[in-house]
Order: structure tokens, then sequence, then C-alpha cells
């Protein structure tokens, strides 16, 4: 009777190598975790994820319910590095907010930032007690014109004016004046696309020469 051919089966964990995650430049470039890779080129597009009171070590406000999603970009020895790929507020906090009898608007807007990011940013405001369809839709026109005005900024002002809750300031001090509101959020912001290295030195220039 022919043996049986045994071979040691490897263990993949001790393969591994861990790698810490850094969070982009506009962020403070913070350690926001660890992740383990046998290849480092595996990392590459891979997302993480962290709150905004994690990564700034403040758990006041909404930051607990902010939730920041980073993709790796670049491995540099045991580093990861990281760019945005996406912003949104968590389920349970978004469930909260919904209540019966009230109004809920909400609008998907696509901006190119003045440094050439291209993303699709959701506003939602909640009313105190239902509204007319035509108060609605004043206060997403109002919604709308705040948001594209602010995308004359460039891509980390802008994101941090959402994030921080200065965008949704301005639209609910406009739009209460339409109908009085309990909350304004930006509910979600996805990046569709970043400028080409050509345009991105294009903006470093033109900032260089406006200071």
């Amino acid at each position: 009777m022919a043996r049986k051919r045994t071979s040691r089966v490897k263990d993949k964990w001790t393969l591994k190598k861990w790698f810490n995650l850094i969070a982009p430049e506009y962020f403070g470039m913070a350690e926001v975790g660890m992740t383990p890779a046998d290849d480092e080129s595996k990392l590459l597009n891979r997302s993480v994820e962290i709150t905004l009171a994690e990564l700034t070590n403040d758990y006041s406000n909404q930051n607990p319910y902010k939730k920041l999603i980073f993709r790796v970009t670049k491995v540099a020895g045991e580093n990861a590095y990281t760019k945005f790929y996406r912003f949104e507020l968590t389920r349970d906090y978004m469930n909260s907010l919904t209540r019966r009898r009230t109004s809920k608007i909400e609008d998907v807007i696509d901006i190119t930032t003045s440094d050439g990011y291209v993303l699709r940013v959701k506003p939602v405001t909640f009313t105190i007690k239902r509204c007319r369809t035509s108060q609605k839709k004043a206060i997403r026109a109002i919604m709308r014109d705040i948001v594209l005005q602010s995308a004359d900024k460039n891509f980390v002002q802008f994101l941090q004016e959402c994030v921080l809750g200065k965008i949704p300031s301005e639209i609910y001090k406009n739009a209460k004046k339409i109908y009085p509101l309990r909350r304004v959020e930006i509910k979600k912001i996805e990046l569709l696309k970043e400028p080409s290295k050509a345009e991105e030195k294009v903006e470093e220039v033109k900032e260089a020469v406006a200071a």
C-alpha cells in the first residue's frame, strides 16, 4: 500500500509583515492603524476606515459619527501612505436624525475644486416638521448654491470645511429662513477623479505666485 506523501503546510501568517498605515499630509500624517501583507504590492488600493474622533483624538460633537476612508497609494519601508477616498456619516447616526412627520431633503452635487479634484457631494437637511414641496425645492437650491460656491477653494480647504462643519453651518443659516431646520449635514463625499501631475504643478505655481 502506497504511503500518502505528507508536506508541511506553511502558516501564511508567519510570512506576513505588518505595515503602519499613514494618513494623508492634510490630516497630519497620523498613524491610523496597521495592516499585514506578505507582499507590499498587495497593499496598494487597500482601504482603511477611521472615524474623525479616532483620527483627531477628539470625541466631542459628531466626530465619532464621521468616517474617513483612505486608500493606500504608496509603500516605503514599513509605512503604507494613504490618500483620501471617501467621507461619510455612520448609518446609525443618520438613522437617529430621521423622524416621522418631518422632511428629509437631499441632493447629489458634482463639483471640481480649484486644484482639479472632482468630488461628489451629498448634503442633507432635516426640518423640524414636514414642509411643503415648494419649500423643499427652495432649500435644495440653497444647498446646491452654497456647495457649488465653495468649490472655488482647493481640495483640502473644501474637504475641511465640509468635515468640520463650516459648509453645513452656512447652509443652515440661509435655509432656515425658508423653513425651521433641525440639522444640516454633509452625508457623503466621494473622490471621483484626481488632477494629473501636470495640473498639480500648475496649481502649485499659481499658489506660489499668489503668496
